[in-house]
C-alpha cells in the first residue's frame, strides 16, 4: 500500500517537535544556564523541588515521543505504543503540576496553556499513529 504524503509530514513534524523537547530535556538535565536562566527564580525553585518521578515522567514523555516519531517514519505499528507511553507520562507529570502542587500558580497562565497544548499535541500524535495503523500504513 502506498504511504500517504501526510504520514511523512506528520512524522517529520513530530520528530522536529519531539527533537526540540529532547534538546530542552538535555538543557534541563545538564543544568544549562540557557535553560535555567530563562525561568524566574520561583519557577526554577519549583522545578528543582519537584519529586524525581516528575523528572522521569518528563524524560519518558520526550524520549517516547522521539521514538514514536522515528517508528512512524519507519512505518512501524509500535509508533502507537511509543506515543501512548509519551501521553501517559505527560498526563502523570501534568497531574503533579496542576493538581498535586502549586504548579499552576508558579508557572502562570502561559505555563498552564503551554501544558495543555503539549497534551493536545501528544494525544494527536497518538491518535494519528492509531489511525495510520488501522488504515494499514504501518506494519
Amino acid at each position: 500500500m502506498k504511504t500517504p504524503w501526510h504520514l511523512w509530514l506528520v512524522g517529520v513534524a513530530s520528530l522536529a517537535w519531539n527533537g526540540l523537547g529532547a534538546w530542552q530535556w538535555w538543557m534541563k538535565t545538564t543544568g544549562s544556564q540557557g535553560y535555567w536562566g530563562a525561568l524566574t527564580q520561583a519557577q526554577a525553585d519549583y522545578m528543582r523541588a519537584a519529586p524525581l518521578w516528575t523528572d522521569v515522567a518528563f524524560g519518558l514523555t520526550i524520549w517516547c515521543g522521539v521514538l514514536g516519531a522515528l517508528l512512524l517514519l519507519l512505518r512501524r505499528r509500535l509508533a502507537f505504543n511509543a506515543y501512548a507511553a509519551s501521553l501517559i507520562a505527560i498526563l502523570a507529570d501534568s497531574t503533579y503540576v496542576h493538581f498535586l502542587s502549586n504548579g499552576r500558580e508558579v508557572m502562570g497562565t502561559e505555563g498552564v496553556m503551554f501544558g495543555v497544548v503539549l497534551i493536545v499535541l501528544c494525544a494527536g500524535q497518538t491518535l494519528y499513529a492509531r489511525w495510520a495503523g488501522r488504515r494499514g500504513w504501518l506494519r
